[in-house]
């Protein structure tokens, strides 16, 4: 289960077999690891089902990658082969366990986008220039020459960036099936690349995740390629999630969640956010129903172009300088 996805168990998942489900993808958003917001955003959840549906058929048609995907299975709902979920700070994953989520996001950065967490690592001393590959600092739009991989924690209640070794040691992985997964990120970000840029986008950055079978084999799980797990650009702007995380650091309910953050507040007593403005509620609801259509080549939704929705977003923020 997650902020904004359900995941409904038809067959619970053993160590020596998948289990099924189903992915129930919400209209709801959420941002800075708040939680559900107030508002939803109309249209998103089927929208996200189908871009993802669709990469996962082609990952495996074009590319041989193993994923977890079974059908779609309606308009905002997927099957899928589930696995077990291990607690890493339990000890619950030993040596030698199998079918069990890798309780690791895997983050793929072609680009620096402004609002990249990149610069505020840099900033705190917790990346350093080698760890990018770069000579000087980045500036916001600094392109990689090849994608730099990064690696955080899944199943934490705030996630946290390791290092590989770190990465290796929670999740129980050998160096050659940590090998395997980076060769398969790199890979899947070549996919999305290219896909982005046949519509009109650049693909700044994403994250996937994988599990390991019962017969130990490495297997892309949840979903990828969404306008939820990457950040898009048209035109050097946002056409991601992003656009609701950026409008809501600019209200004082973004400083407040710092501070709370940052004193060890509990969740449920984190300051509550208002919605987003009905305007650019509308406008996110098309970006994220007119990139459907154009990602997945069906006009689902017979949206807006992603041109005219952009437009309209930087008439928006013109507007409310």
């Amino acid at each position: 289960m997650g902020s904004v996805k359900n995941l409904i168990v038809e067959k619970e998942p053993t160590e020596e077999q998948m289990g099924i489900g189903v992915f129930e993808f919400t209209d709801d958003y959420s941002v800075f690891d708040y939680g559900k917001m107030p508002d939803t955003i109309a249209g998103k959840g089927e929208a996200l089902c189908r871009m993802a549906s669709y990469n996962f058929k082609q990952l495996e048609k074009k590319f041989g990658i193993r994923t977890h995907f079974r059908k779609v299975a309606g308009g905002n709902r997927m099957e899928v082969n589930i696995v077990r979920v291990l607690m890493p700070q339990d000890n619950q994953i030993k040596d030698g366990s199998r079918n069990y989520l890798i309780p690791l996001e895997i983050i793929f950065r072609n680009s620096l986008p402004a609002g990249s967490s990149v610069f505020k690592r840099l900033e705190a001393g917790e990346l350093s220039l080698d760890d990018l590959g770069v000579s000087s600092v980045p500036v916001p739009g600094h392109k990689f020459e090849r994608a730099f991989l990064d690696v955080s924690t899944k199943l934490e209640p705030i996630d946290r960036y390791l290092s590989w070794d770190e990465a290796m040691e929670i999740s129980k992985i050998s160096e050659d099936q940590l090998y395997e997964l980076k060769e398969a990120a790199l890979n899947i970000n070549d996919f999305l690349t290219e896909k982005a840029a046949s519509i009109g986008l650049e693909h700044a950055d994403g994250k996937v995740e994988f599990a390991l079978s019962p017969k130990n084999e490495l297997m892309l799980i949840d979903v990828c390629g969404t306008l939820d797990e990457n950040r898009f650009l048209w035109n050097g702007i946002h056409v991601s999630k992003q656009v609701a995380r950026d409008y809501y650091k600019s209200t004082p309910w973004y400083a407040e969640l710092e501070a709370a953050k940052k004193n060890n507040v509990e969740k449920a007593d984190w300051p509550r956010p208002q919605p987003l403005p009905p305007e650019l509620k509308d406008i996110v609801s098309d970006m994220y129903r007119g990139v459907c259509d154009s990602w997945t080549g069906e006009k689902t939704f017979k949206a807006p172009s992603i041109e005219e929705v952009m437009g309209r977003y930087n008439a928006f923020l013109e507007k409310n300088k």
